[in-house]
């Protein structure tokens, strides 16, 4: 149970859903030295990951290496609200995130995972989701804490909340990963080609989405580089 003292309600809530839906599964089981989320009747294992992907890498290859399937679910926060508890008076204040994350958003995550991408027995299921970040004021500016902040706030982070699931997807094996690439661009193309085929399609595209998914690909061995045209570098699908 010690695993689950720092559970935010999002995490409780996809690992109850994941267990429900595989009949015969366990939540919170010994597997070797880890802790993992749902282990279904087969063995294999769920893994319900709310922050950073890279955390999970040593986990998953062991899994593996223990000729485990593994899933990994990724709630990725399409739309997020902040609601803010003052923690002099109690008052509670919400407002939406102008942050805005979409599908190509989340090759900042898979940077780390590139060693089992293509692995067969490695399943990621991304959940376009609506979530809302729970923070609690301080009288004091302070470190965030997993200590990433540049500069101490006057706030702190103190769970997330799943409001509302939309679109699943599911990535297992080159073809589906492929997918994300636009028909017309299978053959050569540049990353600013790959950013105009998609940025009408899908709002809030960056170019910096663009250039972590092509870093993804080629590290994982799902496109190439071919050359240069001008100052550009051409890829294309292996």
């Amino acid at each position: 149970m010690i695993n689950t003292l720092n559970e935010t309600h999002l995490h409780k809530t996809l690992k109850a859903i994941y267990a429900s839906e595989n009949e015969g599964s366990l939540t919170e089981q010994p597997v070797g030295d880890y802790i993992a989320d749902v282990v279904t009747k087969n063995g294999d294992v769920i893994e319900i990951q709310t922050g950073s992907l890279g955390h999970l890498i040593a986990k998953i290859m062991y899994y593996i290496e223990e000729k485990r399937s593994v899933t990994v679910v990724y709630p990725l926060p399409c739309v997020k609200y902040i609601e803010t508890t003052d923690f002099t008076s109690g008052k509670v204040s919400r407002r939406k995130s102008p942050k805005k994350q979409n599908l190509y958003s989340m090759f900042r995550e898979l940077t780390a995972l590139c060693p089992v991408i293509l692995n067969r027995r490695f399943t990621l299921e991304v959940i376009e989701s609506t979530v809302t970040e729970e923070r609690k004021t301080t009288e004091d500016a302070v470190q965030s804490k997993n200590g990433r902040r540049r500069f101490p706030k006057k706030w702190l982070k103190t769970g997330k909340r799943l409001e509302s699931v939309g679109k699943k997807h599911v990535f297992h094996g080159k073809s589906s990963y492929r997918k994300l690439i636009p028909k017309g661009l299978e053959d050569e193309f540049s990353a600013r080609d790959l950013y105009n085929a998609l940025k009408d399609g899908v709002p809030g595209l960056k170019m910096d989405n663009i250039r972590l998914m092509i870093w993804v690909y080629v590290h994982a061995e799902i496109m190439e580089c071919t050359g240069k045209k001008g100052r550009s570098s051409i890829y294309r699908l292996k």
